[in-house]
This record gives structure tokens, C-alpha cells and sequence, in this order.
């Protein structure tokens, strides 16, 4: 659903806000070594829409605290949506923070009695209360115009550091690639007056670590307070790409000080972003210079309005690519790492090992036990890469279905056709990391480690983050052909 006439259209946007803070007492989701459950609330949690239309095409962004919402579960939100709202399902996007302190949500983890039940409720109202948010911006729409700009923030640190006898550890890499640059979109009405602030930027929301037990949206939690505080309207944070970036404070140890960071990261992150929002003008622009006399000669212009038709593209094109994991072991080997897998869990639990280092170990059997049953049916292991991509006007936005790194970012924003493109990752489902080539031959946590924590039989393959980059190229291409 596209516009076929080359004449400019009016803008309509609406936003809306709804709280998604679970029930204390749920699981969060982020840190298997974390211990216990969620005992109290730092922050409220919330979901946030932007609904744009030019009267004939209707797209609806929405922001959410939450670590990711996979697959079956984001799917059927996305029809829900794209069903209220009379849009195919292609024409809603959903981007989590990524926060380590969400709720967790069935499928991640076998789970029974009372943490079944909250998990399996709190994603049932969770789907409601995203239908109901993107029903609400829809009915908020009113006309207004649209902006870019962009900004820079020392936020974040390549976190592969490389060990001296070889080898990759989650440490701090400050010769590694990192995308600083803060993307801001700023919707105002016609008067100038905002209506919602996008903005965007890739960094781990782990400042506040696993010894946490509240609810928290972590460090854009103050950063959206500060932001709105100053706009008098509501933000939407996008999580970029953030696979192998953390924040230059690292992950929070549990002390005070992490609640002081998160404080700081955020008002650095507020800071830039306001920076940007206030140089992007979209109601007004300076006239032609004149010259006034008074006891000198000075130079003055006038403001004049800009016009209230100001789209010229709103449009959307995704594509879903079914593609070949790593080759699986053999039985044998696929046994033998099972039969160790449950040895380990075993002895821990006999030992009488924290809580959350049984985690550990109960996580790697699983993940053992999948891998085995996989060998054991014989069939090709593969995976659905879901690439999306927006245009309105020269504001471009790519996203993938998983925690890429900066570096697949970086080359897409160099190589668009689109002046101002932004680049997410944790969009419309996460199926794991998505390293580069050369990661694979590093090795380190997102190429091996998050293969067992994320239930994958087999790992991605070098292959699969220039494909993104390619695919990512090729939708914003399209789009900026139309």
C-alpha cells in the first residue's frame, strides 16, 4: 500500500502511551545468572505509538520496555494490530529497549505453576493493551509535519575485548566498532509544537545488572524523563544496533553507583537528543535576507511557513529470508555433549550450588537435550530473517528481527539512498545475534555462548550479516525509487 501520485499529501500523526509494567513476582528475562524473580518496581514500564498516515498509507511505530518479544508472540500482535486497524500486519512495527529487567514471556523457558501462569496472563494483556495503544494513536491523529536530524553520543563501548593468549571476553573494546550517532525524528503539529520525539541509538540496556530485582526500563527510563520534560510530549526510544555494544559504564555489579549511572547515561542521551530536536525546524524557515538601517547596517530575515502538504513518500516493503543454519554434529557427539550437559546440572544441584548458577547449567542441558533431537530428526536446520524497512519523505528506517552488530548499521547508513536512515536491530522478533563475518572466526559470547541461550540447534553462519546489510540496501532502495 503505497501512494502512486508524485503530489505532495498531508500528514496526520498520532501517539499514545500505555503502561506494560508486569505483576511483581514474574521472572525477567536478560541475565540467566539472575537469581529469583522481579520484588519491586524501579520504573514504570511502557509501550509507546506513532501512528503516520498521508491518507492513504498508514504505518504505526511502537516502542516498548521489554527485552524482545519473539516469535509466535510478536507475530500475532502484529496481526491483532494490523486487524484493528484495517493495515496489513507488514505495516506495523514493534522495536523492544531491550531492557534486562522486563518480564520474561512463555516459550523463553519451561515453566510451571505460578510463574507459568503470570508469564502466560501477562503476555494475553500485553497483546491487548499493544491493540488498544496502536487503536488510541490512531484515534489521536491530527495533521502535523515531519523532521530529522542527527546527533552523537559516547554512550556506548565495543564490549568484544581480546584476550592476550587469543580468545573474546565481554569486557570493553575501545578500538572496536560502535554507531554513536543519535537519530532523531521530531513529529510537530502545524504550529510547530511537538507531538512526539523519535530517537534512536545502539547500546545494551544493561547498566543495571543481574543482582537487580525491580522492574526497570534502565538507563531510558531518566533519558525519557528528561526528553519529555522539556518537548511536553511523549518519546519513542528505538534500540539500534546494539549486538556487540554496551554502555561505557559496563554492566551494573549491584552497588548504588549502577543507579547512578543510569542516571548519567540517560541525561547524556537526553542531552544529545534534545540538541538535535531543537535544530530541526518542519513548521517555518528563514525568508530572504534583507537589510535594515538603524545606527548600522543589519542583516535580518523573516521567517516563512512551510507548506502544510509535506509528504512526498510514506511507504513500507519487508522481506522474510528462510535461511541455512551451521551444520549440525553428528549423534555421537550430539549424545556425549548431553550426557556431560546433564552431569554438570546434576552435580550442581547436588552440591547445592545459587540459585542462579543452576540456571546456568539447567539452560546448557537444555540446549543439549534440543540439539540432540534435532540431530536425531534429520532434517536442515534454518531460520526466518525478517528485514523491514520504512521511507517517509528522506527519513528512512531498516530493521532486523535480532541484536545485530554496529558494524551491519555503519555500512548500512553509509551506502542508503536516504539522507537521514536509522538502523534497528529487536524489531518484529529477535531470533539471537547477528555478528559479522570476521566475528565468527573470533569467537566470543554472541557467536557461541548465545547460541545455547538462545535454544538455537546450530549457530548462524558468516553469511548471514552481510545479508542483512544487502537486504537492508535493497528495501531502501526500493523505497527511494518510489
Amino acid at each position: 500500500m503505497t501512494n502512486s501520485s508524485t503530489e505532495r499529501r498531508r500528514l496526520q500523526a498520532g501517539v499514545s502511551r500505555v503502561t506494560i509494567t508486569p505483576p511483581v513476582g514474574i521472572r525477567m528475562l536478560g541475565y540467566t545468572v539472575q537469581a529469583g524473580n522481579s520484588e519491586a518496581i524501579e520504573r514504570e514500564l511502557t509501550a509507546t505509538a506513532l501512528m503516520l498516515t498521508d491518507g492513504q498509507t498508514k504505518v504505526v511505530v511502537i516502542a516498548c520496555d521489554i527485552v524482545f518479544i519473539q516469535s509466535p508472540h510478536v507475530d500475532r500482535m502484529r496481526d491483532r494490530i494490523g486487524e484493528k486497524l484495517g493495515i496489513p500486519a507488514a505495516h506495523v512495527m514493534i522495536n523492544c529497549s531491550h531492557t534486562h529487567l522486563g518480564a520474561m514471556l512463555p516459550g523463553w523457558k519451561t515453566e510451571t505453576g505460578e510463574q507459568q501462569r503470570l508469564q502466560e496472563r501477562y503476555v494475553a494483556v500485553l497483546e491487548e493493551s499493544l491493540t488498544g495503544l496502536a487503536a488510541m494513536a490512531n484515534g489521536n491523529l491530527q495533521p502535523a509535519r515531519i523532521g530529522a536530524g542527527r546527533g552523537s553520543v559516547a554512550i556506548g563501548i565495543n564490549r568484544r575485548e581480546k584476550l592476550p593468549g587469543g580468545g573474546i571476553m565481554i569486557g570493553e573494546n575501545p578500538e572496536g566498532a560502535v554507531d554513536r550517532e543519535v537519530s532523531v525524528i521530531r513529529v510537530d503539529d502545524l504550529t510547530g509544537k511537538t507531538l512526539a520525539t523519535v530517537y534512536a541509538v545502539g547500546c545494551h540496556t544493561v547498566v543495571l545488572g543481574p543482582k537487580t530485582k525491580s522492574l526497570s526500563p534502565d538507563f531510558i527510563g531518566p533519558a525519557r524523563e528528561i526528553i519529555e520534560a522539556t518537548t511536553a510530549a511523549p518519546s519513542l526510544f528505538l534500540q539500534g544496533a546494539a549486538g556487540n555494544v554496551n554502555p561505557v559504564c559496563g554492566i551494573g555489579t549491584g552497588g548504588p553507583e549502577q543507579y547512578d549511572d543510569a542516571e548519567r547515561l540517560g541525561a547524556m542521551l537526553a542531552g544529545e537528543t534534545l540538541k538535535t530536536w531543537a535544530g530541526i525546524r518542519t513548521h517555518n524557515r528563514s525568508g530572504p535576507r534583507r537589510v535594515v538601517q538603524s545606527v548600522a547596517a543589519i542583516s535580518v530575515w523573516d521567517y516563512e511557513p512551510l507548506p502544510t502538504d509535506c509528504v512526498e513518500f510514506l511507504g513500507t516493503v519487508s522481506r522474510r529470508l528462510t535461511l541455512d543454519m551451521a551444520p549440525l554434529p553428528d549423534q555421537e557427539f550430539a549424545d556425549k555433549q548431553l550426557a556431560e550437559r546433564r552431569h554438570a546440572r546434576d552435580a550442581a544441584i547436588a552440591r547445592g550450588d545459587a540459585p542462579g548458577a543452576i540456571n546456568v547449567v539447567q539452560r546448557l542441558y537444555d540446549w543439549a537435550e534440543l540439539v540432540s533431537q534435532t540431530v536425531a530428526a534429520g532434517k536442515p536446520v534454518t531460520r526466518d530473517l525478517d528485514v523491514w524497512a520504512m521511507r517517509i519523505n528522506d527519513i528512512g528506517i531498516a530493521t532486523v528481527n535480532g541484536e545485530a552488530f554496529a558494524e551491519l548499521s555503519l555500512q548500512v547508513k553509509a551506502k542508503s539512498p536516504l539522507a537521514n536512515t536509522v538502523f534497528l536491530g529487536y524489531s518484529n522478533g529477535c531470533l539471537g545475534y547477528f555478528p559479522t563475518p570476521e566475528a565468527f572466526a573470533e569467537g566470543g559470547m554472541e557467536v557461541i555462548d548465545s547460541v545455547r541461550n538462545y535454544m538455537l540447534p546450530a549457530s548462524f553462519t558468516p553469511e548471514w550479516g552481510p545479508t542483512i546489510v544487502k537486504t537492508a540496501l535493497e528495501l531502501l532502495a526500493e523505497l527511494a525509487a518510489k
